[in-house]
């Protein structure tokens, strides 16, 4: 995976230029912020799951959902933004396919105060 990294003055933007292809694929980035977005690009015809999952301080190799799963079956972009949920960590995964191969190329943008 080929992570880009961009810092502004209160966002950190991250990038992965490789795409989630196969199921438990993830992108994952430290956050330590209660407030971020996903943006998801994707290609293809495929329809697969993804999960948008988060880890704290205390538990930081266990994930737990930030919201539902989301299935996603049609190219596009796709955003999900959160606030008000503390996270030491997140990341964006596929969890399952139901057909076709997913590219899904996914940026994390963690917001700071």
């Amino acid at each position: 995976m080929a992570t880009t990294v961009t810092r502004f003055s209160n966002t950190v933007e991250h990038r992965e230029s490789t795409a989630l292809a196969s199921a438990n694929d993830a992108f994952e980035v430290d956050c330590k912020s209660d407030s971020y977005t996903f943006l998801l690009t994707t290609t293809g015809s495929a329809e697969y799951v993804i999960a948008l999952e988060m880890s704290t301080a205390g538990a930081p190799t266990e994930y737990f959902a930030i919201d539902t799963n989301k299935t996603l079956s049609s190219a596009g972009n796709y955003d999900y933004s959160y606030t008000g949920i503390p996270a030491s960590r997140i990341r964006v995964r596929i969890v399952s396919i139901t057909s076709g191969t997913p590219n899904v190329t996914p940026q994390i943008i963690v917001h700071k105060s």
